[in-house]
């Protein structure tokens, strides 16, 4: 069994210390293995006990998948594909679900959307279970 990522040596993360969030990463040290959260960040070492992980402790992975404003760039003329779009309606801007068929975006009915979209991205399904063996 894989162990959580916060045990990860070397896994990048987001560290609470001082009233601010602290770029860092998961580092060896005093008792690692039994609980104690040892990371390595800009200002030093930060350690806290695995109770106090879920209030100081974050992943800080890179988005592989950010927003693509319109404006620089749209999903290819000729394909299908799952998004995520921002619309900018009267008074609000939101985000929804919907897709690009073809040239046009549409929201999750199949509808043109006739607002402008300001940013899309990619719907990204995760990977399916697998058991391992």
């Amino acid at each position: 069994m894989s162990k959580p990522w916060y045990y990860t040596i070397g896994y990048p993360v987001k560290v609470l210390y001082e009233g601010a969030w602290r770029n860092g990463i998961i580092c060896n040290g005093y008792r690692h293995e039994d609980g104690i959260i040892n990371t390595m960040t800009e200002v030093g070492p930060v350690g806290f006990g695995a109770a106090r992980r879920e209030e100081f402790l974050k992943p800080n992975l890179p988005d592989d998948n950010p927003w693509i404003p319109t404006k620089e760039k749209f999903p290819k003329d000729h394909e299908y594909a799952r998004v995520f779009m921002t619309v900018q309606y009267p008074g609000v801007t939101t985000t929804v679900k919907g897709a690009w068929a073809y040239g046009v975006f549409q929201s999750g009915n199949g509808r043109t959307i006739k607002r402008p979209v300001l940013a899309w991205k990619y719907l990204r399904y995760p990977k399916p279970y697998k058991e391992e063996s």
